[in-house]
């Protein structure tokens, strides 16, 4: 079944590189594939104009820092600031993504704010969501069907 969503350009041609990468795997070592990997995606990160409004900020930041190279982040870090990390920063990911800090910042308060309406909308249906101490048994209660 073909997909509804329409495969970004980026993708492929990263999918080339990758497949391209991984051929030399023998004459690579592990971490070199790793960065060059790490290099692609940031560059199809870069060259992709990603909207902000489809994106989780903390939650692309995470996973970034913990799948993506710790020596290409360091990198990219002295290239950009003085006392260099191997962790992504908001800042450098913004940079990544073209945009500015403040406006990930916005999203991710945007993301926040909507978690917390629906927790509250579901805080006034159910009664059990008010207790400290919540237990199954509460859930199971007609009055909270």
């Amino acid at each position: 079944m073909p997909s509804l969503l329409p495969v970004h350009p980026g993708i492929k041609s990263f999918t080339t590189v990758r497949k391209k990468i991984l051929s030399q795997g023998e004459k690579l070592e592990c971490e070199d594939i790793h960065v060059q990997l790490t290099r692609e995606f940031v560059t199809l990160l870069v060259q992709s104009k990603i909207d902000i409004d489809q994106i989780l900020p903390n939650r692309l930041l995470m996973l970034c820092n913990q799948y993506l190279s710790k020596s290409f982040i360091y990198d990219l870090n002295c290239r950009t600031y003085d006392k260099p990390h191997v962790s992504m920063s908001m800042q450098l990911l913004a940079r990544i993504l073209g945009c500015t800090r403040n406006q990930l910042n916005y999203r991710q308060h945007q993301v926040d704010q909507a978690f917390k309406t629906q927790f509250s909308a579901l805080q006034a249906k159910c009664e059990a969501l008010k207790h400290t101490q919540i237990e199954a048994s509460m859930f199971w209660r007609t009055e909270h069907a």
